[in-house]
């Protein structure tokens, strides 16, 4: 049994050397004739994980290269080595490209290209230009999607730039570095994109010392296929185009943000791409400020638990949409160095159900009025108004009529107030009771009928974050006249569908009051006395001082109908100051001492009669005194 158990190992220790060899030999035999270096040196310093596309062009062989009637393998005026891929002479001008299949993944690592270029004794122009597509979903150049850096990419520059590029076209400049590109110029490239999305650019003439890095921003994706040369040329230009050296390796990716995460408005977790040595967060490494470029003071840095590659930055309160995140200086385990990168932060949360509510509308307007609909934030971070639609429903229950509240980048803080209305002037005009500052005109507004309808808050996923439905029978009974009244809710705590939550708004309050807390919300504090009448005795002598009576009323809930009548020593009738008005839970009327016919009083005792019930019939009464002190003439 041990003898056997010896040539079994034996087998498989012989058996393991030979499919190394085989597998080098393997290796080899795929890039045979492109001189492979043991080490890919990088500008950056990464270690290599793979070279996935080299070529030299040594040996004399465009074998795998697409569309390549218009170039040649030459040792005329060549780059390097022997030989150089250069454009075909010809007589005519045109446009040529060739392209090589490279198809890589490179959402996890960093990848790195590198090449060389010459161009003739011509300077390059709109009609004489070139440039390497670094990646490109197809070889069809009219529609390409990709990136490419090279000469007059957009037609207008002479610089070496990086441009994206959308069906075909340059769409946007990514990397511009300081390289005038004039007649017979001939550069090493190197690009690299970071797993995190930097681009950077670095060029070296020969007898130069290398350029410095330039750098950008592109953290989009696209298939990545081919890499291949355009070249757009007149007919003397014609075969003066020259490359070679081209490489592309994938490296190890550096130390970057892979996420963003804000916990509250206060707290946000930054979480990297790798663990990180904790001993480099120090707060002076990040940096923080609002939309306003004023510092935002960091408090505290924190671990949190379980885990490696993530961090807690504990901060003061903003002001503003956004907040501007800049971190450097932390390293990996490694020792190796973020780039040093630079954020925007939105700081507000998706809506969730619940967390905005509908708390006053407006469905019956006065005329040459308009509807609107009061939301509150009853939740404890900002939220963005551009991520809340306001909307009704058909017959048949369909949502419909669903608007954007607005597009701007304007936050709803916790417990602010915002009113969604067409015409805020309008709004502003007829209720003398509102905060203009909570008023947003929304471009179109749903149609809420004056006799029953349906309001629905929606975030931009249309789920549904609050719904009211509503009819002119929740008004109070007592109402003379239901235009121009707002049915407000009497608490947060209770059900938005939940009918006897919502009042009419008091009369004593305007009957609405848009962007501000309702008049028939009801108060917990302790109500000791219900009316009272300040100053006992008033002199309406028009002297500006004590000239008018102040009877404030602080009832247990509103919603109370109230009658005030004004009677002499004698029991006459002198004014009946307040008919049948609808009550918030706290306020104030004021008598200036005049009969309802608006004769002067004389001085005298007076008696102030208060009686107020609710819908359930309950009733109160109260008597209060008062003195006119001076005679009126």
């Amino acid at each position: 049994m041990l003898l056997i158990f010896l040539k079994m190992t034996r087998f498989i220790f012989i058996f393991s050397i030979l499919l190394l060899v085989f597998l080098t030999i393997v290796s080899f035999d795929a890039f045979s004739g492109l001189n492979l270096p043991a080490k890919i040196e990088t500008f950056s310093g990464n270690d290599t994980i793979a070279v996935i596309f080299k070529a030299d062009f040594e040996n004399n062989d465009l074998s795998g290269w697409k569309q390549i009637t218009e170039w040649e393998v030459s040792g005329t005026e060549k780059i390097s080595g022997e030989r150089s891929l250069k454009h075909l002479a010809g007589a005519t001008s045109g446009s040529a490209s060739v392209f090589h299949s490279v198809s890589s993944g490179w959402g996890s690592t960093d990848t790195e290209w590198s090449f060389k270029l010459k161009n003739g004794n011509w300077d390059p122009s709109s009609s004489n230009r070139f440039w390497f597509y670094l990646s490109a979903d197809t070889v069809k150049t009219e529609i390409v999607n990709g990136w490419a850096v090279g000469v007059n990419i957009s037609g207008t520059a002479d610089l070496l730039e990086l441009w994206r590029i959308r069906n075909g076209k340059a769409d946007s400049l990514i990397v511009e570095t300081d390289l005038d590109w004039n007649a017979s110029t001939q550069a090493t490239i190197w690009a690299k994109r970071s797993a995190s999305g930097v681009w950077s650019l670095q060029f070296q003439k020969p007898g130069d010392a290398k350029s410095k890095v330039f750098s950008g921003n592109d953290d989009s994706l696209a298939a990545f296929r081919n890499v291949g040369l355009f070249f757009n040329y007149t007919p003397t230009r014609a075969g003066l185009l020259w490359i070679d050296d081209i490489s592309v390796v994938q490296l190890v990716a550096g130390l970057f943000i892979e996420k963003l995460t804000l916990l509250n408005a206060n707290t946000l977790t930054i979480t990297f791409n790798k663990p990180i040595n904790q001993e480099t967060v120090l707060p002076a490494n990040i940096k923080l400020s609002d939309e306003n470029n004023q510092i935002v003071r960091v408090t505290q840095v924190v671990q949190p638990n379980g885990s490696d590659k993530s961090i807690d930055i504990h901060f003061d309160k903003p002001i503003g949409a956004e907040l501007s995140l800049s971190v450097s200086g932390v390293s990996d385990l490694s020792g190796n160095v973020m780039i040093p990168d630079n954020r925007t932060i939105s700081l507000s949360f998706p809506p969730e159900p619940g967390s905005i509510l509908i708390n006053e509308v407006l469905f019956n307007p006065f005329s040459g009025g308009t509807d609107f609909v009061e939301l509150v934030n009853v939740s404890s971070v900002p939220v963005a108004l551009s991520q809340l639609k306001l909307a009704t429903r058909s017959d048949d229950g369909e949502l419909k009529q669903i608007y954007a509240i607005t597009t701007t980048k304007r936050m709803m803080q916790p417990g602010e107030y915002l009113v969604c209305t067409k015409d805020q002037v309008a709004v502003m005009a007829q209720y003398a009771t509102n905060n203009p500052a909570s008023l947003v005109a929304m471009s179109s507004f749903p149609s809420f009928p004056d006799d029953a309808g349906i309001v629905v808050l929606l975030n931009n996923s249309l789920e549904i974050i609050d719904e009211f439905s509503y009819s002119a029978k929740m008004h109070s009974p007592f109402l003379a006249e239901e235009e121009g009244v707002s049915l407000e809710r009497a608490s947060l705590k209770n059900p938005t569908g939940d009918g006897t939550n919502w009042l009419s708004a008091a009369a004593s309050a305007g009957f609405a009051t848009p962007g501000l807390p309702n008049s028939q919300t009801r108060s917990e504090a302790e109500v000791k006395n219900e009316i009272t009448c300040e100053p006992q005795a008033f002199s309406p002598n028009g002297d500006g001082y004590n000239d008018e009576l102040t009877i404030r009323f602080q009832f247990d809930k509103p919603g109370y109908i109230a009658n005030v009548r004004v009677f002499d020593a004698a029991g006459r009738l002198v004014n009946h100051l307040v008919k049948n008005q609808s009550l918030a839970q706290e306020g104030s009327w004021r008598w200036d001492g005049r009969s309802e016919s608006g004769q002067k009083m004389n001085i005298g005792v007076y008696i102030v009669l208060v009686e107020v019930f609710d819908r359930e019939g309950r009733a109160k009464a109260y008597k209060k005194t008062c003195t006119i002190t001076d005679r009126l003439e």
